[in-house]
């Protein structure tokens, strides 16, 4: 009797957590034009309440040609997702000229942010009316995961950062973040891409560039983000120049993030500061330089919006904790533990904070009435 009551209880959690698939978007046409802009779109996605059970979430993307053909452009596209009212980015991609695809990104660690009701966006650069059609599938692997408990912290997010222009000087701000006691890794997760040509050494889509990362004041890392193998895209053949290498992306093709590990450089327990300093570069070609002559310095300083567009770099970042134990992924997390009978006072846990003085918040006691703070 006992065999079979296990046996019942164990296939009611292989039937509760069976592979799943969800389908987010379903041929979504995002476009811009007389028709309006669609060129982000923004949704309510229901998924599982919990995802204890699956080992690896797989999105699937797929890009697919409206009636009038695919825009014949490579566009900057990315996909976010809302948690505690901050938009985390979970994937980038560059469209195709001209030509459908598709591709697989691994979610697994994204696993905290997609349980319940998520709102999810999709934001493509185009500019036209034919666009795309976007289909957005998410798929669970019932199993035992690997991690079960991750944490995502949002570093630098930019869109566009202006790069090599005095007037518009880089402001990269430095992030302090607390490390997890019990964190077993951790690791920056960093996707920096170059646009814009016709500048200065081409800058910044066709120029090579190294920008550093410090931790804790010191240099830890040389960020090589260039795609040197654009030419073997499994998209292809397109309709462009889609063979070229990129500072970090390649037309027709998702951008792979790159991890740098923490905790070579700091303890668990401990908070982080974080840089992110971009190569020294000064972009002659450029309407803001005094000293640019067109035809002479350079072919053309102003921008045109075609062969010479401002050099700009998308970032984006976050950090992500593996550990022992479930934890918020706000910036500051507090539980009320218990009350001091004689005096009132709340006794507090506090964790995800970095230590400051003159720390202030606000709690309405009135909604605690009745409350068991055992």
């Amino acid at each position: 009797m006992r065999k079979t009551f296990l046996k019942i209880i164990l296939l009611q959690f292989t039937l509760l957590y069976s592979d799943t698939t969800i389908v987010a978007f379903d041929a979504v046409h995002q476009f811009f034009g007389s028709l309006g802009n669609n060129r982000t779109v923004i949704d309510t996605i229901q998924f599982p309440d919990s995802n204890a059970g699956y080992s690896n979430i797989t999105m699937h993307l797929n890009l697919e040609c409206p009636t009038g053909g695919c825009d014949p452009w490579d566009r900057k596209a990315k996909i976010s997702v809302q948690h505690l009212n901050e938009w985390f980015e979970i994937g980038r991609y560059i469209t195709p000229y001209g030509v459908e695809c598709g591709w697989d990104i691994d979610m697994t660690d994204y696993r905290s942010l997609l349980e319940g009701e998520v709102s999810l966006r999709s934001y493509i650069d185009t500019w036209v009316q034919p666009g795309w059609l976007v289909t957005i599938e998410f798929e669970f692997i019932s199993g035992t995961p690997e991690h079960p408990f991750t944490i995502l912290r949002n570093v630098w997010n930019y869109d566009y950062v202006v790069y090599g222009d005095t007037t518009n000087p880089v402001n990269i701000s430095t992030v302090t973040e607390y490390i997890p006691g019990d964190a077993q890794d951790a690791y920056l997760r960093l996707i920096t891409t170059g646009h814009g040509q016709g500048n200065t050494d081409n800058a910044a889509e066709f120029s090579y560039k190294l920008h550093d990362i410090f931790m804790n004041g010191e240099l830890t890392y040389v960020h090589n983000f260039w795609r040197d193998d654009c030419e073997y895209n499994e998209c292809s053949p397109q309709n462009g120049s889609w063979q070229y290498d990129r500072a970090g992306f390649c037309p027709g093709d998702k951008v792979p993030p790159q991890d740098f590990s923490i905790l070579d450089y700091s303890l668990a327990g401990d908070t982080l500061k974080l840089d992110y300093i971009l190569e020294d570069y000064f972009n002659e070609c450029s309407p803001n330089n005094p000293s640019c002559v067109d035809g002479i310095t350079c072919s053309l300083c102003n921008y045109n919006n075609s062969g010479h567009t401002e050099p700009y770099y998308f970032i984006g970042s976050h950090l992500i904790f593996h550990t022992e134990s479930w934890h918020s992924n706000a910036d500051a997390y507090f539980v009320i533990t218990g009350q001091d009978s004689s005096t009132g006072a709340l006794e507090i846990y506090l964790e995800n904070y970095v230590p400051v003085y003159g720390m202030q918040f606000s709690l309405s006691l009135e909604e605690l009435e009745g409350v068991d703070l055992a």
